[in-house]
C-alpha cells in the first residue's frame, strides 16, 4: 500500500534540518568577533544516511529524562544528526574559529537547499491535490 506521507515525512525532516542548520550559520556570523567562540554546524549527512537506511527504526530524540522514548530507543543511543560539529580548522590568535566568508557561504548554499526541499514538497502536495480533485 502506498503510504502518501511518506515523501512529505521526508520534506519535512529536511526542512526541520536546513532551518536549524540555518540557525546555526547565523549564531557563527553573530558571533564572528566572539573571543573563543567555535563555529558550529549539524552533521545532516549522518542523519540522512541513518534515515536512509533505516527509515522505520528512526530513534526518537530525547534531551529530557521525561521526554517520551520509543521502543526501539534506548538511554546509550544517540542521534547523530544533532552531534554540533566545529565547522572550521582555523583559528585565530583569540581562539575564535569563524571564518566569516565561509559562513557566508554555507548561508547562501543552506538558503538554497531550503528553497529546493520547499519547492519539491509544494508540487508533492499539488500532485495530492490533483489526485484528490480528479477523483470526484
Amino acid at each position: 500500500m502506498i503510504n502518501m506521507f511518506d515523501r512529505i515525512d521526508f520534506y519535512k525532516k529536511a526542512l526541520d534540518y536546513a532551518w536549524k542548520r540555518n540557525e546555526l550559520i547565523s549564531n557563527n556570523i553573530a558571533n564572528a568577533d566572539t573571543p573563543g567562540y567555535k563555529a558550529k554546524d549539524l552533521n545532516f549527512k549522518a542523519f540522512l544516511q541513518e534515515y536512509l537506511a533505516n527509515k522505520d527504526e528512526l530513534n526518537l530524540i530525547t534531551t529530557d529524562r521525561r521526554h517520551i522514548k520509543s521502543d526501539k530507543a534506548d538511554d546509550s543511543s544517540a542521534d547523530t544528526s544533532l552531534e554540533v560539529l566545529d565547522s572550521s580548522f582555523q583559528m585565530r590568535l583569540d581562539s575564535n574559529t569563524v571564518d566569516i566568508e565561509q559562513e557566508m557561504g554555507k548561508l547562501l548554499q543552506n538558503s538554497l537547499y531550503f528553497d529546493g526541499v520547499s519547492l519539491q514538497l509544494s508540487r508533492e502536495i499539488n500532485k495530492w491535490k490533483m489526485v484528490i480533485k480528479e477523483g470526484r
